[in-house]
């Protein structure tokens, strides 16, 4: 079964790997421990607040995803629109912490290496951590359809998205899974927020068209 990775070219990108025997709370601990541990062994650096340097406000350091939604919707060509999109991934995993980052990374490499049920516990542990970021539960999503668990990625799926509704990755995945049950009619709808959230999104118009001749037999 083709699964769309919306992860990112996990392939190219050096992750961490978690060691298979741990499990749930004791694998969150023993990452929490390492973090420590190098907190506590590495100096503290020059530009750190309070060493010479005033902190940074948060508010002013957090990504406007409103007005890169925006952007993203008004935009006209296909480049502009990818440009977008990596900036709008970006800012939506801006808030993860350390941990959570090292878990998602994690996971990233199990899917890249066809293990869609590691990835999942790894997705598992940081929703332990972060359960309020929406796109960890995305995330899971795209594991369990990996996993070819489709009634738990469109649960997951139904949280991201009533957390975070702009998110027209979230909708494509939505559009996938559906596909993946037979649903036509629903996987159409889902690509049409699609094309309302991502006019630009690439194959857009012929996926639309083909969703919507699966759909209901007839041509846009």
């Amino acid at each position: 079964m083709a699964v769309p990775f919306f992860f990112g070219d996990a392939k190219t990108r050096a992750c961490p790997r978690i060691a298979g025997g741990w499990r749930g709370f004791s694998r969150v601990r023993a990452m929490l421990a390492a973090l420590l541990w190098l907190g506590g062994a590495m100096p503290a650096r020059a530009d750190a607040p309070g060493a010479g340097h005033p902190a940074q406000s948060g508010p002013a350091s957090t990504p406007d995803l409103s007005a890169l939604t925006a952007q993203l919707a008004a935009a006209t060509s296909r480049a502009a629109a990818a440009d977008l999109e990596a900036r709008l991934e970006r800012a939506r995993r801006h808030a993860l912490s350390p941990t959570t980052r090292l878990l998602q990374r994690g996971a990233m490499a199990h899917l890249a290496d066809g293990k869609a049920l590691g990835a999942v516990e790894d997705l598992d542990d940081a929703l332990v951590l972060q359960p309020d970021v929406a796109i960890l539960w995305r995330d899971r999503a795209q594991a369990r359809l990996a996993a070819r668990d489709l009634t738990g990625a469109i649960a997951d799926l139904g949280v991201a998205l009533q957390r975070d509704g702009r998110d027209a990755v979230a909708w494509r995945l939505l559009s996938a899974v559906e596909e993946q049950r037979g649903d036509w009619q629903a996987a159409e709808r889902a690509w049409q927020r699609v094309m309302a959230l991502d006019p630009m999104v690439d194959g857009g118009r012929a996926n639309g068209e083909r969703l919507h001749l699966k759909a209901f037999g007839r041509p846009t």
